[in-house]
Order: C-alpha cells, then sequence, then structure tokens
C-alpha cells in the first residue's frame, strides 16, 4: 500500500503557502506499507535541505491521507518504494518552489533543463514521481516539477481514507 500524507504545517511561510495554493496542505510526504509489515515514509523537508526515508513517528498518523482509487499491483509498488528509498539524502528543491512561489512562467522544455542532471525534489514533486512509478500520474498532463500541494489532493486517482499508520 502507498498513501500519501497531507499537512497543515505551522507559522506564517506555510500559512502563505497554504493561501497562495488555495489549499488546506502545505506538506505532503508519501508512506509505504512494506511487505513485512512495517511502514516507511519518504519526505523532502526543506528546513533540513534534504529528502529522509525514515519510520514513521506519531505525528504521522495525524495527517489526512490519500490512497489511489485503483491500487497499484504489488510489482509496481515494489518498484515506488525501490525509487524512494533510493532519493534517501538527496537534496530540497529549493528552486522549484522559488518558481512556483514567484509565479514565473516557463516552458515544459525550460523547466525539464532545469531538472536534468540535479537529484533535488520537493514534497509534491516526489509525491507525483512516486506515483508515477506505481503506474498512476496523478495528472495526465503534469510533470512532476509542476506539481503543487494542491494538485497532489486534487489529483483524481486518489481518495481520501483513515489514516493507516500506527499511533504509537
Amino acid at each position: 500500500m502507498i498513501v500519501s500524507l497531507f499537512e497543515r504545517g505551522s507559522g506564517p511561510g506555510t500559512a502563505a503557502l497554504r493561501w497562495w495554493q488555495r489549499c488546506p496542505f502545505a506538506h505532503v510526504k508519501t508512506a509505504f506499507l512494506l511487505p513485512d509489515g512495517s511502514w516507511k515514509i519518504l519526505e523532502a523537508l526543506g528546513e533540513i535541505n534534504r529528502v529522509i526515508w525514515r519510520d514513521p513517528v506519531p505525528a504521522d498518523a495525524l495527517a489526512r491521507t490519500l490512497a489511489f482509487v485503483d491500487a497499484p499491483d504489488p510489482v509496481d509498488e515494489a518498484r515506488a518504494a525501490e525509487f524512494a528509498a533510493a532519493q534517501d539524502g538527496k537534496g530540497y528543491d529549493y528552486a522549484g518552489i522559488g518558481a512556483f512561489l514567484a509565479r514565473r512562467d516557463r516552458t515544459a522544455a525550460e523547466l525539464q533543463r532545469e531538472r536534468e542532471g540535479r537529484e533535488v525534489w520537493f514534497c509534491s514533486e516526489i509525491d507525483f514521481a512516486i506515483a508515477a512509478k506505481a503506474g498512476r500520474l496523478l495528472h495526465a498532463r503534469m510533470q512532476p516539477f509542476e506539481c503543487s500541494v494542491r494538485d497532489a489532493w486534487i489529483s483524481p486517482v486518489r481518495i481520501e481514507i483513515p489514516n493507516p499508520l500506527p499511533r504509537t
């Protein structure tokens, strides 16, 4: 199982981001139920300037949760989890966030050139890339670097479910 966890965040920066996106959330992270029954979370964190593959913490169980309407098959889920684990330690994409906030329109070719050779992510971008690895595009005509938290939240391929993570 792959789920996306959405959080409001706190502070003036996240309030501004929520307002700008017209979305109740400022952050998304992706959780994986592994074959051994344990959970792992992939999260892009600007405050520590990197992507982390980690065990859940109690606060994760409080996030609003979306799952795919049609669950990916186990092979696609395993491919997505392997991709996610390989992103551990990569950098945070401040330039991508800056482009969103500046509302600077760029062509897809310009955006792709900026991404080539860089191993950085922002939260909704990596959530989108994971969904694609699982064979579930969040939006048909969008690239990962174009995906905001709002876009991830309103994707037609997911539905809200009760948060399945343990509260311990």
